[in-house]
Order: structure tokens, then sequence, then C-alpha cells
């Protein structure tokens, strides 16, 4: 009986794919057919079929595993029925599985392209704006270097733009550090609230770039003498109670006949007190060479004195010239005469020190504070400074001079000089 059944089924079988031949057509109609078919299923194994066309090969599948369920359980149902519907179960719960993590995948594929999106737009339209508002305020927050100011030219109807910060940097390196001979600054905007800062010098026509870093109101500088004399703070004999390293006359004297000629030296040259400025005046206009620098007495501290032959940058226009009087010299100073009265020099020594106390964010940068850390200012001694000056009188105690062989000799020989401290010197092939 069971070998009559397997025959009947073979013979529907094969009636059935008879009949499907039929329906399909010749040999080579059923060809492309079984292609297109493969293709199709070939990408619903990749996921790349739409979900229409994946259910009818869904649907072709479990005809196909109902189709080998009935021709096992025919072969023999009892051996296999168990074992077959298992089977059944885990194919089920593994395509429902598969459909579950492709709709997962879908939903966050989706809700990546919405926040790509808002991304996009909010570098478009949200950052353009909200820099624009964090620029004013960073200027506010942060010293600005770089800001301009315009001032009305009524004398020829203009209007002239400068930046006060070049004023502040040149009078705040004459006073500090005259004797480098500060010529030139170069500023560079590096983003917000950071900048690149080059101050150059200039001794005999050789420059010199200190260059500093701010970032957010923190400065950073690789030469940490940029803003002081080249001099050792005991380079003069006056203040020093016998601690200064300058030489004395007699033997500096001996040191220079041994020089040749053509030497040209940078010296800090001592008085044996103090000189007013009628007296150093004076003493200028008796020995003809390079005066770079005149330190005054403060009543103790760091150097503080100005260049009596201003060179660099003209500052005319840059303040104002009735609060203060003869800040630039070089207003004054013209090709007849090379140096200015004695009360210009003390005029424009006050008008230094007032003038850089007003500027206190400036100070409190550039001349306070430790590198990259918190700034603070001594007000103190700007304030002592001015009284004292004010109380004393403008005075000073040397000069820093850039002079030839011979010139430094005839200084030498002056009665009020007691001494001299030679930093560099150089032949002057010019002569």
């Amino acid at each position: 009986m069971k070998g009559c059944k397997d025959m009947e089924i073979r013979k529907d079988i094969k009636k059935q794919c008879e009949d499907r031949k039929n329906q399909c057509g010749d040999e080579k109609g059923q060809s492309k057919e079984y292609k297109g078919y493969q293709e199709k299923f070939e990408k619903y194994l990749c996921g790349e079929l739409k979900e229409s066309e994946s259910q009818r090969i869904e649907e072709d599948i479990e005809k196909f595993q109902v189709l080998l369920s009935h021709m096992d359980q025919t072969l023999d149902m009892e051996l296999y029925e168990k074992e077959d519907e298992g089977l059944r179960k885990e194919g089920e719960e593994q395509e429902k599985e598969a459909e579950l993590g492709r709709r997962i995948s879908k939903a966050v594929a989706r809700k990546f392209r919405h926040y790509m999106i808002a991304a996009v737009a909010a570098a478009i339209c949200i950052v353009p704006a909200l820099l624009a508002g964090i620029s004013p305020l960073l200027d506010r927050i942060c010293y600005n270097p770089d800001q301009s100011v315009e001032i009305a030219d009524e004398e020829n109807d203009a209007v002239i733009v400068v930046n006060p910060f070049v004023t502040d940097m040149s009078v705040y390196m004459e006073m500090f550090c005259g004797d480098k001979g500060f010529v030139e600054l170069r500023l560079w905007a590096e983003g917000y609230g950071r900048y690149t800062i080059d101050v150059c010098t200039q001794i005999d026509g050789e420059n010199t770039s200190h260059m500093l870093e701010l970032v957010r109101n923190h400065l950073y500088r690789n030469d940490f003498t940029w803003n002081r004399s080249d001099f050792p703070d005991n380079a003069f004999i006056y203040g020093n109670e016998g601690k200064s390293c300058s030489m004395e006359k007699e033997a500096a004297g001996k040191k220079l006949e041994e020089a040749p000629e053509m030497m040209k030296i940078r010296a800090a040259v001592s008085f044996d007190g103090l000189k007013s400025m009628e007296e150093l005046v004076d003493f200028m206009r008796r020995y003809d060479t390079q005066y770079l620098y005149c330190p005054i007495e403060t009543g103790g501290g760091r150097y503080w004195g100005f260049s009596p032959v201003k060179a660099g940058y003209d500052l005319d226009m840059t303040y104002d010239q009735e609060e203060y009087p003869y800040l630039d010299l070089s207003q004054y100073l013209t090709g007849e005469e090379k140096f200015a009265s004695a009360e210009i020099y003390e005029q424009h020594m006050e008008s230094m020190v007032r003038y850089l106390m007003e500027r206190k964010e400036f100070l409190k940068i550039f001349d306070g504070g430790a590198p990259g850390g918190k700034n603070f200012l001594n007000t103190y001694e700007y304030e002592r400074t001015l009284d004292y000056i004010r109380e004393q009188g403008v005075k000073s105690y040397g000069t820093v001079v850039y002079a030839t062989k011979q010139e430094l000799l005839k200084i030498l020989e002056d009665p009020s000089v007691n001494g001299i401290y030679m930093l560099e010197g150089k032949l002057d092939l010019k002569f």
C-alpha cells in the first residue's frame, strides 16, 4: 500500500511540472524567467529588494518549504515528523528576526539622516550668526591690539585711521629698553582673542625680532628680556654701592687703546652722580656720538629712562598733544638741532609715565603677570615714579652710547665720568 501511494505522488509531481512547462513556454523563455528570478533572489539575500518583491520571494520560500516537508513526510512520516516540525519553526523564527533587524536598520538610518540635516543647517545658519555675536564680545573681554581708531583731521578735511597699540608699545619700549632701538611693530590676528606680535628693535641698521603670542589676555614669549634693557641691572655705578660691573675709567681706557681703530662699541657710561637735564644736554652736546638711552633716578627698581634722539614711528596723530606734551620727541627734533631742550626732556619723561598709567589694560598684559598666568599690575610703581620726578626733577646717572673707539676715549676724559660697561662691539667698515 505504501508503494502505491509513493507512485501516485510522483505522478502528481510529474504532471505539475509538465503543466508548469506549458505555462512558461519554450526552453528559451524558461531560461530568461529563471535568470530574472535568480537576480531578484540575490538582491533579496543582499537586502536590496523592495519590500513588495521581498514578500513574494518569502512566499515562494514558504511554498518550497511546504513541498519539501510534504515529500519528507511521504517518504518517512514516522521518522522525520518531529524533526521537520522543529526545523520549520526555527526557520520561521529566523525569518522574523531578520525582518525585525531590517526594520531597525531602516529606522536608525532615517534618524541619522535627520541629525545630519540638522547639523548642516546649524553650520550654515547658526554658526556664522553665533560667531558674529562672539566677535564683539571677545573684543570687550579680551584685549585687542589690532583695534583701530578714526581721528578727524580738520585741517585737511580727512579721517586718519590709527592703532593706539602702536603708540602704547612705542612709549613702553622707549621708557624701559630704549637702548635696543625700537623701530617697528608687526601684528597678525590669528583668531578670536589670539594674536602674533613681532616687536622689532634695531641697532646700527641691524634688526632683531622679539616674537610674542597673545592668547586671550595671556602673553607668551620665548625671549623673557624682550621688554628689558640689554644691559645688566648693575651696569651703572650709581645706586649699586660698589657692586657694579662697570669698569673704572683708567682700566677702560687701557682696554680701548688695545681695540682696533674701526671698532664701534655699545657701552653704558656712568656719571659720578646725578645730572639734571640741563647738565645732561650740555654733556651730550660736548661729545658728538650716538646716544641711545638715558636712565633716570626713580627711587629704586628697574631701568626707567628715555631715548634723547627718538627714531621710529611718528606718533603725532595718535594721542592728545595737549594732555601729553612732547610725548613724541620726533615732532620737535629737526635736522638743525640734534638734541631737545632740558624742559622738553622733562615734560617728555613725565608724559610717558602718565600716558602708560592710563593704559592699564595694556600694562596688565605687557608689563605684569607671568607668561600664560594671571595678569596683575603694580600701579604703585608708576605712581611712585611720577611723584619722584615731580618732586626731585628728572635726573640721569648715565647714558648708553653706540660710539667709536675714539669717541669713547674722549668721553672717558670727562671729569664727571667715573666708569664704563662695554656690552658689545664690532668693526665698522663704513669708515
